[in-house]
């Protein structure tokens, strides 16, 4: 994938479960999470309301980590590391 791209403005579309980026004049991306929230492994199923909440709150964030490779298991794997270090 391009690493040169413009995100201008993003949003995430509840109804299409899909990330929205505006990357130029008249140029969208649409980064559909469930196919990349696939990709990641989960300890507990129930994690996978990280990867909604960034969509959420931060889509073009989510669409960064999403273009990258293993960005979305990063992300996920450094939540839980916070996790893990703030019941210790």
């Amino acid at each position: 994938m391009n690493n040169n791209l413009n995100f201008q403005f993003g949003m995430y579309e509840p109804a299409t479960d899909s990330v929205i980026i505006n990357i130029g004049e008249n140029s969208v991306l649409i980064i559909r999470c469930k196919e990349c929230n696939s990709s990641v492994t989960f300890d507990d199923p129930n994690d996978i309301v990280y990867l909604y909440r960034l969509a959420e709150e931060a889509p073009l964030l989510y669409a960064k980590l999403a273009l990258k490779e293993s960005g979305l298991q990063d992300y996920v794997d450094a939540m839980m590391n916070l996790i893990n270090c703030s019941q210790s």
